[in-house]
């Protein structure tokens, strides 16, 4: 909490008193659908709830925190609100994404999100080790506050965004219409979500998949909402070559991540048009995530007509556990097998090399 002539700033979990709050700063400042925090709201409790269980539910839990500065003369205001969204089934890593709706009145943005990122470090809920947060790169503000906290930056991601057109050129849906043969894009199932595990932990760092902290399982969860995958035809048995998963951050419009290897498959170059069509034939079509340094997938997306977007940075925070050495029986101390062994007294001079004559 922090405190200055009257006015403090706390930070609370969502309630149902904050919804009207909310809709009434996000009016002027943003388009927040009040729906969607009717429905973070209720995931909120469930993960209260969660900690009573005598038996854990290996589900993803979701905590929403409000950051409200308060007085004695004028009414609350909510500045912010921060996501807490864990990204496996065993809790061990958790997302954090600020929501900012209205500047504060007598507080710092800095003293605003150290508060609020405090709090989420030490909630009694999430309790893991690993964090995973997403800055805007030129927001030194924030980057600087993040590292001084322990977060380290992991990779950077381009924004892709759709046409503003609803529909490609005939160009481009021309050359999209048909898959070369072998190619083949299917939903992410059981099947293929191991093989698609493998392809992500490969484009990433050993830190990012250690704070990560992914199984196939946690990766079969995002199934549906467009995750697909493409695949090649060896011999009858399908091998994925690359992915799109999506990825909810915060309330934004749908997303999806592409993936691949490290070394490029020109059969990606040929498969990805298709799936491009796909997308953009849906209602709301999503925007795309792709690595900044990942020149050969920008040019097949600015080729299809999409238009490149802000950069995010990804960075982690990651506490390791001292591990204590157990006591192996039946091995003692250097000095008690060398015994009273001690050098010389005095010691002998060092015989010389020279020749004799």
């Amino acid at each position: 909490m922090a405190a200055t002539a009257g006015f403090r700033l706390r930070v609370e979990p969502l309630k149902a008193g904050h919804l009207s709050q909310i809709a009434s700063t996000a009016d002027a400042t943003s388009s927040i659908d009040n729906s969607a925090l009717q429905s973070l709201l209720v995931q909120s409790w469930f993960s209260r709830l969660e900690q009573f269980l005598p038996d854990p539910l290996n589900a993803r839990l979701t905590r929403v925190l409000a950051l409200v500065e308060s007085s004695t003369d004028l009414a609350d205001q909510i500045e912010s609100l921060l996501l807490m969204r864990s990204s496996n089934r065993r809790n061990s890593c958790w997302h954090l994404d600020v929501l900012s709706l209205a500047s504060s009145r007598h507080f710092s943005r800095q003293q605003g999100l150290r508060l609020l990122i405090q709090q989420a470090l030490s909630d009694d809920i999430a309790r893991c080790r690993s964090w995973l947060v997403r800055c805007d790169p030129t927001d030194r503000p924030q980057l600087d506050l993040l590292r001084e906290l322990g977060f380290q930056p992991l990779r950077q991601g381009r924004i892709w965004n759709p046409p503003v057109t609803a529909s490609p050129s005939s160009a481009s849906a021309s050359n999209a219409k048909e898959l070369p043969q072998g190619l083949c894009w299917s939903p992410l199932n059981r099947e293929n979500a191991r093989q698609l595990l493998t392809i992500e932990q490969s484009s990433i760092s050993p830190q990012h998949r250690q704070i990560l902290d992914r199984q196939w399982c946690d990766l079969l969860d995002l199934s549906g909402g467009g995750s697909t995958v493409l695949t090649v035809d060896r011999e009858g048995d399908p091998q994925v070559i690359a992915g799109m998963i999506r990825r909810p951050w915060g309330m934004d419009s749908p997303r999806l991540e592409v993936l691949r290897g490290p070394a490029w498959d020109e059969r990606i170059g040929a498969g990805l048009p298709a799936a491009l069509l796909q997308l953009l034939n849906q209602q709301a079509p999503p925007s795309l995530l792709v690595s900044d340094d990942d020149h050969q997938l920008k040019a097949i997306l600015a080729s299809q007509g999409w238009l490149e977007g802000s950069l995010e940075v990804m960075l982690g925070r990651s506490i390791w556990r001292r591990v204590h050495q157990r006591n192996l029986g039946g091995l003692r101390p250097l000095e008690s097998m060398l015994g009273r062994l001690q050098p010389q007294q005095p010691q002998l001079p060092t015989p010389s090399l020279a020749p004799r004559r």
